[in-house]
């Protein structure tokens, strides 16, 4: 009676499981969105990148290190899951984006060095351009007029550049600034960065220093305001913040800033910064600065319609597998492979609940897993089912053939699963993020394989049995001839 009820529990919990993994596929939100697809399934970007120092150095170990954990921090804020990003050779970066649609975003978020500086300006000049190739002209001009300025000094200064597009003005009005050679600060003293609104609504990022940094921008605001009016042209001071060597704002300084915060927007537009101009800059000033230069080398993008036909060829093969295992163990042990098939549907409801709590990115090296697991559950019921029909051709009746069968094959079945989970964590720690995948879910289906393919079909055996329903050595796959061979042997 206690066996039964204990059976009876086992079953329950498991019903209990069934519902929570239907509830996770089916219902909590469209089935075609509730499993997170990889790159080769879903489509992509990939971008190769190069690193290198600007004086021609070479690029250390160590900074290509600290590059990807910097690319890594950047693509997570694009809000892509489960992204790869591996170092290749001395120098070079390959980073894989799956289900991402703007190539061109992520290319800027994540190849954009990010180096913040603040100078204090020592001159301007601006010029209106048509476009962007005429912007390139225009820099050239206002890059000669400022180096024939009498505030220019070579080796001492150097000539910055911004652009602004204004709604009310046609074209790009591009502006040349004067700076010192030598940045007045840096990015050092950036905290943090997120989206601002002011009062009229204008869309703008909020630079929080540190403690060091605000008392640094306290000092050089108050320089600039001194200086300023030291020249006869108070309020006319300007402090250049600059982003890879680009002005993205230029506010004018009229007195000392205290408290720790920059605010970088556009004044002469309504709307401030664009959205996804302010997003991208919130992004690579959260994450911080490249510690190398980083040159994009090329760039392939995986289109969905390849994802969905690979897609579908790997779940075809693993439905098709699925299938012929199914036939095997209904052919081979009747009766037993019908507990068994049952087991494995339970099986492949559970893997694919647990797939999407985790949840894991399903690429085809995890179908690969999900196919070798369903091996290894087979594989473990047949180790089982073997010592059941061997107890039955040595007299034994069923119910006891059958609670012998699971006493001595489980140690063997615990065994080759320790086996396959040691080598499945081998994987995740040593290979790249595709065979982690496989590994990730080879894991969870052989420890899941413990639960369904021992526990879930002993327990209904164990209830079938206790209904007396006869198992004859016949529906066990055990023939008369067998028994009759086994107990001559015997005597």
């Amino acid at each position: 009676m206690n066996s039964l009820r204990n059976n009876l529990i086992i079953l329950g919990l498991v019903v209990v499981l069934l519902g929570a993994a239907a509830y996770l596929i089916f219902l909590r939100q469209p089935v075609s969105e509730a499993t997170q697809l990889g790159l080769d399934l879903e489509g992509g970007v990939r971008v190769q990148m190069e690193g290198f120092r600007e004086d021609g150095g070479e690029v250390t170990t160590e900074e290509m290190e600290r590059a990807i954990e910097v690319i890594r921090d950047r693509v997570d804020s694009l809000g892509v899951t489960e992204p790869e990003i591996r170092q290749q050779g001395a120098d070079q970066a390959l980073v894989d984006i799956p289900g991402l649609t703007d190539t061109e975003q992520a290319v800027e978020v994540i190849g954009r060095t990010a180096q913040l500086y603040f100078y204090e300006v020592v001159t301007i000049d601006q010029e209106q351009a048509a476009g962007p190739e005429e912007a390139e002209e225009v820099r050239e001009e206002l890059r000669e007029d400022l180096r024939g300025d009498s505030d220019f000094e070579e080796g001492e200064t150097q000539i910055l550049f911004g652009e602004q597009r204004d709604p009310g003005i046609e074209g790009i009005l591009v502006t040349g600034y004067i700076v010192s050679e030598e940045p007045d600060m840096t990015g050092e003293a950036l905290n943090n960065a997120i989206l601002t609104r002011d009062e009229t609504g204008r869309l703008g990022v909020q630079m929080d220093l540190t403690n060091q940094g605000g008392q640094q921008f306290l000092d050089l605001s108050r320089e600039i305001s001194q200086n300023a009016l030291a020249s006869g042209q108070p309020d006319s001071g300007q402090l250049a913040i600059v982003l890879d060597e680009e002005v993205v704002s230029a506010p004018v300084v009229s007195q000392p800033i205290s408290g720790g915060q920059v605010i970088i927007e556009n004044r002469s537009n309504p709307q401030g910064l664009p959205q996804d101009e302010a997003e991208e800059l919130e992004v690579v000033l959260q994450t911080g600065a490249l510690p190398v230069n980083m040159e994009i080398l090329s760039t392939q993008t995986i289109g969905p319609t390849l994802g969905a036909d690979s897609l579908r060829s790997g779940l075809t093969a693993a439905a098709v597998g699925f299938g012929l295992v199914l036939l095997f163990l209904l052919f081979i042990y009747r009766a037993l492979g019908v507990v068994a098939a049952l087991a494995l549907g339970i099986y492949a409801v559970l893997l694919w609940g647990l797939v999407v709590a985790i949840p894991v990115t399903m690429t085809l090296p995890g179908i690969a897993g999900i196919v070798l697991s369903i091996g290894v559950v087979v594989d473990a019921n047949i180790v089982i089912f073997e010592r059941v029909k061997e107890e039955v051709r040595k007299g034994k009746t069923p119910r006891t053939a059958v609670r012998l069968g699971y006493e001595k094959g489980f140690r063997a079945i615990l065994d080759g699963n320790a086996t396959t989970l040691i080598t499945a964590f081998i994987l995740f720690a040593l290979a790249s993020a595709q065979v982690r995948g496989f590994a990730v879910l080879l894991a969870l289906g052989v420890g899941l394989s413990m639960l369904t393919a021992v526990v879930v079909t002993r327990a209904l055996l164990g209830v079938v049995a206790s209904r007396n329903f006869q198992l004859s050595p016949a529906m066990m796959g055990v023939s008369k001839k067998s028994i009759a061979s086994a107990q001559w042997e015997v005597k």
